[in-house]
């Protein structure tokens, strides 16, 4: 079914992109690019082009960050146009997600769904797909993408997302963007990247488009109006987002009387002028991380930290597996270790960084928000040196993070290291 061009105004890439089969398209295709590009409307206006070739036999899933940004960011564009411009009939209930198109005489069953939380997965399993549409990719929980990509079995399925860039160290630029721009065949047979920019889209006026120019600077620029991926200028963990990588305490308890736990453990930062940090984890068995709780107090003790380990265990119903600690304090661990299996391997700065940062990057750490406020206020602010600081330092630094305000990063450094050294294997 061809595009009617004259509703609206098209540049070369839209038209390019609005004229290919679905069925020409690789299993994923990308729109990505700055803001107002006109990404998500192209995806919205190839619609009943794409229900039309990939049939009705099978499940359509709409994804984004919850099902309300789906409504908002597609439906209330999708469904009066499908309605005005092509006479469907669109029956939408809200609460159960369930979505109706009939169109053309046939019957389109939908699905809406909220794909940002890291139990979003579970309530995809076991379906069929031959259509999904990703709104606003990077904000979905990457456990449910996995699991999406494997529900398009049917030979002709196939998905379409949208995307405003994010940093380089995202899962998705480094598993199927990067790859891509450096001509990578393999992922080129399931994956296609079209990268929109602002001039794109014809219905936007100069003015507009040198007005949002005026609103950023930086990285930011980069990614809001150049539509690249660039990492956020000095922020160690510069993927971790308020809206996926937090839960509540509620959710603590709840997981842990329906043991989905596997393990509990504890990194520890010793200190006593400036403060001791202590956090404490839960590990399912897909691999997943959470702060469960932390503390970081002046003069705290090996007394306290004994104490506080001991109230955590009573207070939540749980065993403490272990602890790492920082191998200044050896007098102290060796007092700790009466009482807890202890450990005193202090990684280096660099790798332990390295392997806390995938670990977020593919949203495998989830952080009780009520509990751990200081943990949370060093990790938004836990940076790398700027270019004008690094002028006053030797070289050697200017790979390691500023050295104020990260005990609780010290401290989440060695518990998290250690386990995914030790018994990370067995998740992969």
């Amino acid at each position: 079914m061809p595009i009617d061009f004259s509703k609206s105004k098209y540049g070369e890439k839209a038209r390019s992109f609005l004229r290919t089969s679905i069925l020409d398209m690789p299993l994923l295709t990308l729109l990505c690019g700055s803001v107002r590009s006109g990404k998500t409307i192209n995806i919205i206006y190839k619609m009943p082009q794409i229900l039309n070739e990939i049939g009705n036999e099978y499940l359509k899933v709409f994804s984004g960050y919850s099902k309300a940004t789906v409504r908002n960011n597609v439906l209330i564009e999708l469904i009066p146009y499908l309605e005005n411009y092509h006479g469907a009939k669109v029956k939408y209930n809200s609460g159960s997600g369930e979505m109706d198109i009939h169109l053309w005489g046939k019957t389109y069953n939908c699905l809406v769904v909220g794909a940002g939380k890291s139990d979003s997965y579970a309530g995809i399993q076991g379906g069929t797909w031959d259509f999904w549409y990703a709104n606003e990719l990077p904000q979905h929980h990457y456990a449910f993408y996995n699991m999406a990509l494997s529900r398009l079995t049917p030979a002709q399925a196939r998905a379409v997302a949208d995307a405003n860039p994010e940093s380089t160290n995202h899962w998705l630029y480094q598993e199927k963007i990067e790859p891509f721009l450096k001509g990578d065949e393999e992922v080129k047979k399931v994956f296609n990247y079209w990268h929109f920019i602002m001039d794109d889209n014809l219905n936007l006026s100069e003015t507009f488009i040198e007005n949002q120019k005026r609103l950023y600077t930086g990285a930011f620029y980069e990614r809001k109006i150049l539509g690249q991926w660039v990492i956020a200028e000095g922020l160690v963990y510069d993927t971790f987002s308020k809206d996926k990588h937090l839960c509540h305490k509620s959710d603590i308890f709840r997981m842990i009387e329906n043991n989905e736990f596997i393990d509990f453990f504890c990194g520890i930062d010793h200190g006593y002028i400036h403060p001791a940090s202590v956090v404490l984890f839960g590990v399912t068995k897909q691999g997943n991380y959470y702060i469960i709780e932390s503390i970081k107090q002046e003069k705290f003790e090996h007394e306290d930290i004994i104490k506080w380990i001991r109230q955590k265990q009573t207070e939540y119903g749980i065993f403490v597996r272990y602890v790492n600690a920082d191998n200044a304090r050896p007098e102290q661990n060796a007092k700790i270790r009466e009482w807890f299996n202890t450990y005193e391997i202090k990684p280096k700065v660099e790798d332990s960084i390295a392997i806390c940062r995938n670990i977020i990057n593919f949203d495998r750490l989830t952080i009780c928000e009520e509990t751990n406020r200081d943990l949370l206020q060093e990790l938004y602010t836990y940076r790398y040196p700027s270019k004008d600081e690094q002028l006053k330092m030797n070289p050697e630094s200017w790979d390691k993070p500023i050295k104020e305000f990260d005990d609780a990063m010290d401290a989440m450094r060695y518990g998290l290291w250690f386990y995914e050294a030790h018994y990370g294997q067995m998740f992969k």
